[in-house]
Parts: structure tokens; C-alpha cells; sequence
């Protein structure tokens, strides 16, 4: 599913964006990726404090699948921890190739938060553990872009959640020197981090909005976006799941979330959480879980909405045809615009 929200805004037409987005496929856009078709893109991924949720998110894309992604753009995925066929002293080679600057790094991949120390460690040398932090502080700072997926690495999530006894921390705070491409979401959409990864290769300058967030993903307000957003204004909530309504009396944290989930939806574009009844918990909050986006499931109350953080002025036609050179169906579209829940 691709459906990209800056992009949209600025078209204003569905129909022109899908026939940008046709022809697009039709040429031979990809091969401008000169660099990973050659299979010189070097990316390590990392994970720290988390529970691999954003890893299967990823492995659960469609459009393209990570296997495909790899195949077509022939990327060296050189450390994944989950993925990855090697184990032991050999699994560990390439970090210590990256870290020594042996092997250029171009993407380092964060999943997970950054604990304290000996909370979390990854490899030994000469029987002393390698914490986490000092493998994310020595590649981050040799890696060419910075990505960090999912909740806990873009915000500290739930491992840096009250009381946060391991002192977990968001890639940000390990490397302020750099700048950090944070795609939370607990976990993130697949598009979103595949979207983003082939976009820093082609070498765009991605905009982001001050939470280091892309602003083609994060740039509006759930709540603007919702199926249900016209029974807030009418004024008539749901008090029990399955019922028809708005949500915010059993915990919708829609109307504090910014993401494009209402028109994207989730596992091939099938759902998302408000249209199968379930309330929005904010996930992509930097706060999740604790306030303001907790205790789950329990009245929100109304807010003054706020207008999302400004959007790009216009969108340059080669990131829309990188992009869109990023996927591989191109009748996806069709499901960007979000229909009222129909009761019943």
C-alpha cells in the first residue's frame, strides 16, 4: 500500500496521483537506484530493548515484500540478528568490519531502545560483553543514515515506559550529533520503513517534522482522518466496543496520534484498529505507553484539536518516482480514501 499523505495533499486529485504512479511503473525508474542494483548498499540492523514485533511487521509487507525488496534492489543486509543465517563469532564479523571502518557503512537500522550498560549487550571481546549502546554510539557514527524503527527505538517505547529501570533510551539520545529518522509505531507500518529505507538510498533529503518523524507518513491527525471522526462531531460515542460511534469514552487516542493508518490500513491494506472496532492507543506517540496515551481502554477526554505540523509545500517529482519506484503494484491506490463505518 502506498499511500503517501504529503504527496496526496499536494495533487489534491486521486486520479492524477495514480496516473503519476502508473507511469511511473511503466518506465524503467528503477534502475536510478544505481548504487543497491549493483548491490553495494551496505545495512546493518540492530536490536536493542524490544520484542522483534517491528521485524515482523516488516517480514509481513506486500508491496514489495522484504524478500522482493532485497532481491530487486540487491541489498547487502549484512547483520539482522532475526533474519540472518550465521550465528556466534561469524554473525558478528561484519559489525566489527563496520566499526573498524573495514566495510563502509551506508544504513544503520535501530530496532528496539538503547538500555544502560550491561542491560543489554550484543558479542564479547575476550570474554568481556559488548553493550548495546556502544554498538549503536560506534556504528551510528560511521553509518551514512541513521533509521530507527518502531516505538521504542524512535521514543523508548514501552522498555523506557515509567519506571524505566534499565535507563532504557531512543537512538536520538546515543547520537545527538546526528540526525536520527524516527518511524515509530508499535509496531510500524512495512511501507513506512520500506518507503523511508529507499528513499534515503536514492539520496533524498526526507522532510521531518520535529520529532525527526517523516512528514509523508506523520503528517495528520488520525482523528481528522477517521471513519468515524463525524459521530464527534455529532456527538455520539460508542460506550462498549462493536458499538457504533466515536471511540474516545473507551480510550481513542486518535484525536493525539498523528499517522496515516485511516487510508494506508494494515496486512495488505485489508484493516486498521478503529475500523475493526478497536480504539486507537497512540502508538506512534512519543509518550506510548505511559500519559497521555494511558491507561488504555479508558475515557479520552475531548481536546481542542490542534492543526498537524506543516507539510511540505510541493513534493519534487523525483521523490514521488523513487517512491513509487519502491513498490511494486501500482493498483494499491484504490484504497487510500476512507469510507465511513457503516452501522448495522
Amino acid at each position: 500500500m502506498v499511500a503517501m499523505l504529503g504527496v496526496a495533499a499536494t495533487l489534491n486529485k486521486l486520479d492524477t496521483l495514480e496516473a503519476e504512479m502508473i507511469e511511473a511503473f511503466k518506465s524503467d525508474v528503477v534502475e536510478t537506484f544505481t548504487k543497491a542494483a549493483k548491490g553495494e548498499v551496505r545495512v546493518a540492523w540492530l536490536q536493542g530493548a524490544g520484542c522483534t514485533g517491528c521485524t515482523i511487521s516488516l517480514l509481513q509487507g506486500t508491496h514489495p515484500d522484504l524478500v522482493e525488496a532485497i532481491e530487486r534492489f540487491r541489498l547487502s543486509i549484512d547483520f539482522h540478528p532475526t533474519i540472518m543465517l550465521p550465528a556466534g563469532e561469524e554473525a558478528l564479523e561484519p559489525l566489527f568490519a563496520f566499526k573498524n571502518g573495514a566495510i563502509p557503512l551506508d544504513v544503520l537500522i535501530v530496532e528496539g531502545a538503547v538500555p544502560e550498560g550491561s542491560f543489554c549487550t550484543v558479542g564479547e571481546v575476550n570474554d568481556t560483553p559488548i553493550a548495546f549502546e556502544e554498538w549503536v554510539r560506534s556504528l551510528g557514527m560511521r553509518a551514512k543514515a541513521v533509521v530507527a524503527v518502531g516505538t521504542c527505538a524512535s521514543f523508548g517505547g514501552i522498555p523506557g515506559g515509567r519506571p524505566n529501570p534499565t535507563n532504557a533510551r531512543p537512538v536520538s539520545r546515543i547520537l545527538p550529533e546526528r540526525t536520527v529518522i524516527n518511524i515509530p509505531g508499535c509496531p510500524p507500518h512495512p511501507d513506512w520503513i520500506l518507503l523511508t529505507l529507499f528513499a534515503v538510498l536514492k539520496g533524498y533529503d526526507v522532510p521531518l517534522d520535529e520529532l525527526g518523524r517523516p512528514k509523508l507518513f506523520f503528517g495528520e491527525l488520525i482523528h481528522d482522518n477517521c471513519q468515524r471522526r463525524q459521530y464527534y462531531e455529532q456527538g455520539r460515542f460508542a460506550t462498549k466496543p462493536g458499538e457504533s460511534g466515536c471511540l474516545v469514552r473507551i480510550g481513542c487516542r486518535g484525536p493525539i496520534a498523528y499517522s496515516d493508518c485511516p487510508y494506508r490500513k494494515w496486512n495488505g491494506g485489508v484493516n486498521w484498529c478503529i475500523q475493526a472496532d478497536a480504539p486507537c492507543c497512540a502508538c506512534v506517540h512519543p509518550d506510548f505507553p505511559d500519559l497521555p496515551t494511558s491507561p488504555f481502554y479508558t475515557e479520552f477526554k475531548p481536546v481542542e484539536l490542534t492543526p498537524p505540523p506543516e507539510k511540505p509545500s510541493f513534493i519534487d517529482s523525483r521523490v514521488l518516482a523513487g517512491l513509487v519506484a519502491a513498490t511494486a503494484a501500482a493498483g494499491a491506490v484504490a484504497a487510500y480514501k476512507a469510507k465511513p463505518v457503516e452501522e448495522g
